[in-house]
């Protein structure tokens, strides 16, 4: 089978998250949680801000930026007084230079996009061992539609771009050590120092393999002097990130790095590895666990056993290692049930190649009926992440249809609790966060002279889960439960917004 039809039908599977997407956005566009702040970040750079400062609509109306309806762990005020959210930038940058021959409207596409470029990449990767074609269709589809990667296509995040570079870094070091051509060099060095810029635990699995490449490989001195050229370019372009990062966000690493060392000198940090590791790995009562919920990563670990060649070692060992390592050296792994295995994107692609590789070369056809059942449970995992988005799909459409039903001038949130449903809606009604009455106070005498319909949300009991929030934020800005005692506003009527209550509030006359 040609490589332009295996395009084909890669083409034809990544529709399946297009569906989804289609399904999800309806009418509107669904983001919420994570990827609502990623999706401010695009369009605030489109109508004309920074792509790392907070978007605050409501400004416009006499609000300070301390009021934003975000904190902890999206929304942070510098010592500078600047506001920036926490996610790269450079996923923004490359959106925008998409956004230039697209509409802003399939901006929660543009991962799918990625997703579908992955898949050529991998089979350029896997072309280079295999030279049964069908199996590399095969092979391809298995590891982007039955491992936790298939779950980054139907989520709005940088993830298939940080997968698009790991990949592009691993196709161009393997061509460079055959060809030793510039251009190979120069994607290496640009893929690295990308990867690193957009989720800097994807290096770490980047780092381990071409460790691993060099120990088990032959004549790695010479490669070595080779990349000299290329090592001190992507040293370069590091550094040109760092020195940005510092000016803006007072850490070399941005605002992930700020906020893990301002979290450690805090205290606000309790690691519990085991129990962490545990989590992660093998499940707990707020996470599947990434074996439990894909068991066909168990029966990559298995093929390590018998095989013998370092091309394939290198794969198989870099992917193990990272995976098991991960849960003790990342201090975050957010993300509750089958959602919390993100992270691990980067140690699967390396893990489930070396396995397919593996594979490949037996001749006993024992061993695909035995991953028959390991593909059921991939199958399973795939569909429960579907049917969990789905509902919250549904459930946040009800709440952004009952906000555009009651047409506020401004919404007013109790606490941050409710942030993580803020979605689109942040897009059209300018938003506040208040902590106390006195909060309130400040609501009203901004709009002292204008006459405005006030939509005050609040979640009574808030069930948002805590297990990974620092305690001291928690009490202070999600934990928040005071009864509204308006003076200049009277309450027109009470609404039920899903699980939230709200309150449509307009001037004393």
């Amino acid at each position: 089978m040609s490589f332009s039809r295996r395009l084909g039908i890669y083409f034809l599977i990544v529709l399946i998250p297009v569906f989804y997407r289609w399904k999800w956005n309806d009418s509107s566009v669904f983001v919420s949680s994570d990827p609502e702040i990623k999706y401010y970040q695009v369009i605030n750079s489109l109508e004309g801000g920074s792509a790392e400062e907070c978007y605050f609509p409501a400004k416009d109306l006499g609000f300070e930026i301390s009021m934003i309806p975000f904190g902890y762990p999206w929304a942070f005020i510098l010592k500078n007084g600047n506001c920036v959210f926490q996610y790269p930038t450079l996923f923004v940058w490359i959106q925008k230079i998409i956004l230039t021959i697209v509409s802003k409207k399939w901006i929660t596409y543009i991962p799918i996009l990625f997703f579908f470029l992955n898949f050529c990449l991998l089979d350029l990767i896997l072309g280079k061992f295999l030279s049964n074609r069908f199996w590399i269709l095969l092979s391809s589809i298995l590891i982007h539609s039955l491992t936790p990667i298939f779950l980054s296509s139907l989520d709005y995040s940088e993830l298939t771009l940080t997968n698009f570079f790991f990949l592009a870094a691993i196709f161009s070091f393997i061509e460079f050590k055959e060809t030793q051509h510039f251009r190979y060099g120069i994607l290496l060095a640009v893929a690295i120092t990308f990867n690193f810029q957009l989720r800097p635990e994807s290096s770490i699995a980047l780092i381990i393999f071409l460790g691993l490449a060099f120990i088990l490989g032959k004549s790695y001195l010479k490669l070595t002097r080779s990349l000299v050229p290329y090592i001190l370019l992507c040293i370069g372009l590091q550094v040109f990130f760092f020195i940005w990062n510092y000016d803006v966000y007072g850490h070399f690493l941005g605002m992930r790095g700020l906020n893990t060392v301002s979290d450690i000198e805090s205290g606000n940090m309790n690691r519990h590895l085991f129990a962490e590791w545990m989590a992660d790995l093998w499940g707990s009562d707020f996470k599947i666990g990434i074996f439990k919920g894909y068991p066909i990563l168990g029966f990559g670990i298995f093929v390590i056993w018998r095989e013998r060649r370092p091309e394939v070692l290198q794969f198989l060992l870099a992917g193990i290692f990272f995976i098991f390592l991960l849960p003790i050296i990342s201090p975050y792994r957010a993300g509750v049930d089958i959602f919390g295995m993100r992270y691990y994107e980067s140690g699967v692609y390396l893990l489930m190649i070396g396995f397919v590789l593996s594979l490949g070369k037996l001749d006993s056809k024992l061993y695909y009926f035995i991953l028959l059942p390991f593909l059921y449970f991939s199958y399973k995992s795939d569909l429960r992440a579907i049917k969990q988005w789905s509902s919250s799909a549904k459930l946040y459409h009800e709440v952004m249809s009952e906000i555009d039903s009651l047409k506020p001038d401004l919404i007013v949130q109790r606490g941050l609790s409710l942030s993580y449903l803020t979605g689109n809606s942040y897009t059209k009604y300018p938003q506040v966060t208040i902590y106390s009455n006195d909060d309130w106070k400040t609501v009203e005498s901004v709009l002292e002279s204008q006459e405005k319909r006030i939509l005050y949300l609040f979640w009574e009991g808030n069930h948002l889960v805590n297990a990974e929030f620092p305690a001291e934020i928690w009490k202070k800005k999600f934990d928040i439960n005071f009864e509204l005692q308006p003076i200049q506003y009277k309450i027109q009527s009470e609404h039920s917004l899903a699980h939230f209550k709200g309150l449509l509030l307009e001037k004393n006359k």
